[in-house]
């Protein structure tokens, strides 16, 4: 959204289409550009092809951009359609395994794309391990509007959500086994037993939702836990946090810790793929070991006990952030590609 936005209107005609329906984000775009739906019911529909063959023969796009598996797939095999269309397709994460069927469809179509374009070298690396032309990848980091993260809590907000006094560690994404929650909760007696009156809250929903509950309820943790599920307000929820944690098993380049780092926080991530890309040990966080409950536990103890090291972090951190991964950095390389493109095929218009 935040690409298609900030794209300049005088080069590029913009047009967004969903797989199935349009998504909370439709009403954020701007008014001028779009947003249609291919409306696909399931996974194994194949009438999205067929309505994106004939949006293609319609309009011939000069370009078509896709990000994620399902997309990607599909925009290799229907831009063959349409000559006049440059098909660049997305790595927005470094999975550790695929199933096997994904994994055949990934590698059979992957060549089918005129481009790749990656969030981050890890994301780059696989594309070109898995027989994609080095020649033929870029790489644009994912950007933010940092100053929408420079913001104070708003009055109230801690009671609102039922927060004592104590120091509040936070993290931010959707619940799924491999973003490291499970880890997050076995590292969370050790630090209460330090600090007692220390809060965990989780922003996000996913499916392992249910299961985190119980896990915490194994572990006698349910009261200091918050799960907000999925809110609008994430900057004021960061300015909340005194520590940000991101224990992922691997990742691309991920919005969530940009936005920590946005809003200043320090920071506890593992050093994966893309995390390790924004957060270099000890400048901007602390680096702990994937799936390491005792070393995430020591190190969040850590800076909740040093607040001249954990604030040296975090401005560390929101310095990097405004120099190097800003929204209007990522629009400019974005376009910057773009124009390559549409130069070769002589038109000016994008979707």
């Amino acid at each position: 959204m935040d690409l298609v936005n900030g794209l300049d209107r005088t080069q590029f005609e913009r047009v967004i289409w969903t797989i199935a329906d349009l998504g909370p984000l439709a009403s954020e775009v701007d008014s001028e550009i779009p947003v249609r739906s291919l409306g696909a019911t399931s996974k194994v529909d194949p009438r999205p092809a067929f309505r994106l063959v004939r949006a293609l023969r319609r309009e011939s796009p000069a370009i078509l951009q896709s990000f994620l598996y399902f997309d990607n797939v599909l925009a290799r095999l229907v831009g063959q359609t349409s000559h006049e269309t440059t098909v660049i397709t997305g790595v927005r994460e470094v999975p550790e395994t695929l199933p096997a069927h994904r994994d055949f469809t990934d590698r059979v179509t992957l060549r089918l794309s005129d481009s790749v374009v990656s969030n981050s070298e890890a994301g780059a690396e696989w594309a070109i391990n898995r027989g994609y032309p080095r020649e033929r990848v870029s790489v644009v980091r994912n950007g933010r509007d940092v100053d929408a993260y420079d913001v104070p809590a708003p009055d109230g907000l801690r009671d609102e959500l039922g927060l004592e006094t104590g120091p509040i560690v936070g993290t931010v994404g959707r619940l799924v086994e491999r973003k490291g929650h499970y880890d997050l909760l076995d590292a969370w007696p050790a630090v209460l037993t330090e600090y007692p009156d220390a809060e965990l809250v989780l922003v996000g929903d996913g499916p392992e939702r249910a299961g985190l509950k119980s896990h915490a309820r194994e572990l006698g943790i349910e009261k200091s836990l918050h799960l907000l599920g999925r809110r609008d307000d994430v900057p004021e929820l960061l300015a909340l946090f005194d520590v940000f944690v991101f224990p992922s098993h691997y990742e691309g380049l991920p919005g969530a810790l940009l936005e920590a780092m946005c809003a200043g926080l320090p920071i506890v991530t593992t050093p994966v793929d893309g995390c390790s890309e924004l957060v270099v040990d000890r400048e901007h966080g602390l680096h702990v070991p994937p799936r390491d409950a005792t070393a995430l536990g020591e190190a969040i103890a850590n800076l909740l006990g040093d607040d001249n090291f954990a604030e040296a972090l975090g401005r560390t951190a929101a310095q990097r952030a405004r120099t190097e991964f800003s929204t209007e950095t990522m629009v400019s390389r974005f376009e910057t590609l773009y124009r390559e493109f549409a130069t070769e095929t002589g038109r000016k218009s994008l979707e």
